[in-house]
């Protein structure tokens, strides 16, 4: 928990200031290029096309593509309406039993999926760090130095802690020979496909750019200028506080680290707000909606 007053306390000394330009935020927003919103409603919207494209390639079974996609809808519902996205994963494992699978085997693909997902993650965060290190460090607020320290620090503690109880020792043996082996001799197989493998890698590079590109679209349309290695740093950092937050879908924290972000690269903030809650929106609060119309009728239908 240190390391998450950390993180909320260094975020929230970003955020607190831009409350009062409130009312140029609405400004703003009304001045927005709807040409430039709507490509942003695009790309959010090819982020659950390449999820449901990850999803068919890690799968040891022939998935619909169409439904395949639905699902991924649905879980902008069931994953923002839980921490860390613990629903979105359940929803998958329950689609992949529905579609025949054992229990054992369907957790085994959906946390391959994961453990693709996390690699082309960091991969991707590697190159950008790599093509525009200096920018990038010349950028990142020393908030977010120290956070990166605690979450350090934070994983060491825990790792002993986990290492000298019995209790924990024992849970996480258990896990590691239950789910995380069996996902690691997935990938075996998985490698040794190279077109399961590229749709996999693809479609997880997929779900990431799609984020960058949808903020980066949001700035253009609020006149934030072309900055996609701001748009694709603040997202990636985004997504990663968003898998660990404790608030369901990362509310509130990722606006304040996107908004950090952004703002930390020059963005003025009565621009980098409004391009914030106009990403949320069009990425995250509409497709909740979109999802919990979906999952009603999937669950009609019998596939979750």
């Amino acid at each position: 928990m240190l390391v998450w007053f950390v993180l909320i306390g260094g975020l929230t000394y970003v955020v607190i200031p831009e409350i009062s330009e409130i009312p140029r935020m609405g400004e703003a927003l009304r001045d927005a290029q709807p040409a430039w919103a709507l490509l942003a409603v695009f790309f959010a919207a090819t982020g659950f096309f390449a999820a449901a494209a990850s999803l068919a390639a890690c799968s040891p079974r022939h998935l619909p593509f169409l439904r395949t996609t639905r699902v991924q809808l649905a879980n902008a519902f069931a994953g923002t309406a839980t921490p860390a996205s613990v629903g979105s994963l359940a929803l998958n494992v329950r689609y992949l039993s529905k579609s025949g699978m054992s229990t054992a085997l369907a957790t085994g693909t959906v946390a391959l999926q994961s453990i693709v997902q996390v690699l082309v993650h960091l991969v991707l965060l590697t190159v950008l760090a790599l093509v525009a290190g200096r920018s990038i460090d010349h950028h990142v607020p020393g908030w977010a130095k120290w956070a990166l320290l605690a979450a350090a620090v934070a994983v060491v503690v825990t790792g002993v802690v986990v290492l000298t109880v019995p209790r924990f020792r024992h849970a996480v043996r258990t896990y590691a020979r239950d789910d995380v082996l069996p996902a690691f001799r997935q990938l075996g197989g998985l490698a040794k496909d190279p077109r399961r493998l590229s749709f996999a890698v693809l479609g997880a590079m997929g779900t990431t750019v799609s984020s960058a590109a949808t903020l980066w679209a949001c700035l253009l349309a609020l006149g934030g200028g072309n900055d996609p290695i701001a748009a694709a740093f603040s997202t990636m950092v985004g997504q990663t506080l968003a898998s660990a937050a404790p608030t369901p879908g990362g509310v509130g924290v990722v606006e304040a680290a996107l908004t950090g972000g952004l703002v930390s690269f020059g963005i003025a903030s009565t621009i980098a707000l409004p391009a914030v809650l106009l990403y949320r929106l069009i990425s995250c609060w509409v497709p909740v909606l979109l999802g919990w119309i979906t999952l009603r009728r999937l669950q009609r239908e019998d596939v979750v």
